[in-house]
């Protein structure tokens, strides 16, 4: 699998296996509604990038991979103490965003 599909997976996947815990850890609706929105554009982005094919030699390619792996492991690494879910969802509105361009820039319809 190319390192791009991983990269982007990894969101989703993150954001999949916590989403009940991140969003029993939300305190408003505006939180709760930003991590429906960047978890339903993470599933999408995945699911689209499923219908692609990769190239991952791209310099900028490359530096998204590593940027979105940054962001994902961020994010790992929050989940262990989730008083600070304003930084959390910050954390992760970066991460989808990147897996999204991530998505754009190397993926190719086939």
């Amino acid at each position: 699998m190319p390192n791009s599909i991983v990269a982007i997976q990894g969101v989703y996947f993150r954001l999949e296996s916590h989403f009940n815990e991140l969003f029993n850890a939300c305190t408003t609706e505006e939180q709760r509604d930003i991590l429906r929105h960047n978890y339903v554009n993470a599933r999408d982005t995945w699911w689209d990038a499923q219908a692609k094919a990769f190239n991952d030699s791209d310099p900028i390619v490359i530096k998204l991979i590593a940027d979105t792996n940054a962001a994902t492991d961020r994010i790992d690494q929050m989940l262990a103490n989730l008083q600070d879910i304003v930084g959390v969802l910050q954390v992760i509105q970066q991460a989808v965003g990147l897996a999204s361009k991530l998505a754009t820039l190397a993926g190719v319809p086939v």
